[in-house]
């Protein structure tokens, strides 16, 4: 069994400055953190879960399928409490901290004090542990569930004792463990550390523990296995599709393991941060690649130490280099932060190799202290290091971070005092798209209408005073300035990122395209209603009233009708989305057509794609009957030449 080695009072000072350092790393500059689409959605999911609405998948996956839900209830938590991004992203830097001191408890029980201060410290000021240990994106807080399954395991079937405590802790280590590699598919590859676990404690696993603990795995299970077959119903083809993406065959990658040296000794930071000029990066910043290679050198030194526990040696070893084993053949594109779970393990080693040749150095007091120095120098610049990052990225545009959090803040706050708001941006679909996902998030609970328009195929105008954002990335042409007046107020970015743009309006701006020939306004079931209309060779426009939000996306068409009745040509194209409309709204569409010569009648309808097929919107009279599933409008003679 284990050796395991008791707190010691004195123990605690230096748990307390390790715990300050990780503090330090991953709360300094605190709105200096990327907030874009992938942290926006996961947000407003986890909204949704802290309303009591729990989602069965969550965010789409880089491999082609959701991922489990289990990152969306972690994330309900803090938006339980507050709507606010910024306490979502503390959040997830205190889950982190409290992974460092997770990993200084696992190796100071079961290694020794020495190990555990150098493996927490190089934790602590770890530059890619701190970049990965700050925002709202499921990569960066499922490591210390990792840790805390694993602290579990070794306590529950490593230890040599007999105690209530020991049987919680069996029963409680494959829940936590499923928990934490749902948080992330990549984690996955650490699963087969759970069969090492009940090998170290084959002689005293607790059957009714471990049933109860299997049990309870399944538990954890269910909502995805849920929300993944309503997924494969919906798209059959989904898993066929992923495995079909690697249509070049399996090859042997380097990335695997050059990804797995960066992320041991803190070098190769600028190829994520800025991986279209490193090189300046690097002279800004001052790095120490020669100094840090020393913890690459302990990494491999703790690799062949011996001192310990061959059984846990295993585990650590497995911790370490799974990923690299998994994701060196080529099955699927590889990224850096499938490597996040395994850092702890590799900042483990180095203090297991920090250890190792601390013992063998000489006693002498002052070649201890070239040694000792040569470590913390290591570590201090790589705080440093950090620091000077944080300060960098927020004055320069880089192309590896995004806009940090707080400039973002700083437009909300403006934002906030509005009811309706408008967002011209480049694109409007909330599931792909950027600015439209991150307001919803940052004005969920301030303003009642957040609407997008990407200056292509829809413009509106509001009932009520709006206020209108030109976003950084909308298009140069987009709608002519339509949605900016004199008072407009300017919040800048970084260098060349560009600026947003703000003005308000008491009143819509006048509709500044062709004139629009009014019709006996069409009510469909939908709420729209269709009002007017203008056609040319080349384009449609239709005039549309709404009413107030509603769930799904509409289609909508426009078929040409000859003389006798007959359809010439048509033209379908996707509605504004439902979750845009506010009531009041006008909304004015336009798509490009081909108008055949001899059209004498427009037939307008509306439809949504529904169980593999499409449902067509009805027409309604007065009553709410259903009188058709379209309107047909004649055309003058001017009208349709």
């Amino acid at each position: 069994m284990l050796r395991v080695n008791a707190i010691q009072r004195s123990d605690y000072v230096v748990l307390a400055l390790v715990l300050l350092a990780a503090m330090l790393t991953r709360f300094i500059n605190p709105g200096v953190v990327e907030f874009r689409h992938d942290e926006a959605m996961l947000s407003l999911l986890a909204h949704d879960a802290a309303d009591g609405n729990f989602p069965l998948t969550g965010i789409p996956s880089s491999v082609g399928i959701p991922n489990s839900p289990v990152s969306v209830y972690v994330m309900a938590l803090p938006y339980a409490l507050t709507s606010d991004p910024f306490f979502a992203t503390a959040f997830v830097a205190a889950l982190n901290v409290i992974g460092v001191g997770l990993l200084w408890l696992l190796a100071h029980r079961y290694f020794s004090p020495r190990v555990a201060l150098f493996a927490g410290v190089i934790y602590a000021v770890s530059p890619w542990a701190a970049l990965y240990s700050r925002k709202i994106w499921a990569q960066d807080f499922h490591t210390p569930f990792v840790l805390m399954a694993l602290l579990l395991g070794l306590y529950g079937f490593g230890e040599n004792a007999n105690s209530v405590g020991k049987r919680w802790a069996q029963m409680l280590c494959l829940p936590v463990f499923l928990l934490a590699l749902q948080i992330h598919f990549a984690a996955l590859a650490l699963l087969p550390l759970y069969a090492v676990l009940l090998w170290i404690g084959r002689k005293q696993i607790s059957w009714p523990a471990l049933a109860l603990s299997f049990l309870l795995t399944v538990l954890t299970l269910v909502p995805f296995a849920l929300g993944l077959a309503q997924t494969l119903d919906q798209d059959p083809n989904r898993l066929t599709n992923v495995m079909n993406r690697r249509g070049d065959g399996l090859s042997l990658s380097p990335n695997a393991a050059l990804y797995t040296a960066q992320l041991a000794t803190g070098i190769g930071l600028e190829q994520e941060i800025s991986p279209e000029n490193p090189d300046a990066l690097n002279a800004a910043l001052g790095w120490m690649p020669i100094l840090w290679s020393v913890l690459g050198i302990a990494t491999l030194f703790g690799l062949l130490a011996r001192d310990f526990n061959l059984r846990l040696r295993l585990l650590i070893v497995l911790w370490a280099l799974l990923p690299l084993i998994v994701f060196t053949p080529t099955w699927t594109t590889v990224y850096r932060h499938y490597f996040i779970a395994s850092i702890p393990a590799y900042c483990l080693f180095i203090g297991l190799g920090m250890k190792w040749l601390f013992d063998r150095v000489p006693s002498k007091p002052l070649v201890q202290a070239v040694f000792l120095g040569i470590l913390a120098g290591a570590a201090i610049s790589q705080a440093v290091y950090w620091a000077k990052l944080l300060h960098y990225v927020d004055m320069n545009t880089v192309s590896g971070f995004a806009t940090p959090l707080h400039f973002l803040l700083d437009v909300r706050d403006e934002l906030a005092q509005h009811d309706d708001l408008l967002i011209v941006t480049d694109g409007i679909e909330i599931l792909y798209d950027q600015e439209p996902a991150i307001w919803s998030v940052m004005l969920r609970d301030t303003t009642d209408c957040v609407r997008a328009i990407s200056g292509s195929g829809f413009v509106v105008f509001p009932e009520h005073p709006f206020a209108a954002v030109i976003a950084p990335n909308a298009r140069d042409s987009a709608l002519d300035g339509l949605y900016v007046n004199d008072e407009a107020q300017i919040f800048p970015l970084r260098p060349d990122e560009g600026t947003y743009t703000i003005s308000t309006f008491d009143t819509a701006p006048e509709w500044n395209g062709p004139t629009l020939t009014p019709i006996v306004p069409t009510q469909f079931d939908n709420g729209a209603q269709l009002v007017g209309y203008h056609l040319e060779p080349s384009i449609m426009f239709l005039e549309w009233s709404l009413p107030g939000r509603v769930e799904g996306d509409l289609q909508y068409f426009g078929h040409f009708i000859d003389t006798n009745g007959e359809k010439i040509g048509q033209r379908d194209s996707s509605f504004w989305p439902g979750r845009y409309w506010c009531a009041g709204d006008r909304l004015i569409t336009s798509i490009d057509i081909a108008l055949p010569n001899d059209t004498q009648m427009l037939r307008v309808g509306m439809y949504r794609f529904e169980g593999g097929g499409f449902v067509n919107s009805s027409v309604i009279d007065d009553a709410g009957n259903p009188v058709s599933t379209w309107v047909d409008i004649p055309l003058t003679e001017s009208q349709s030449s």
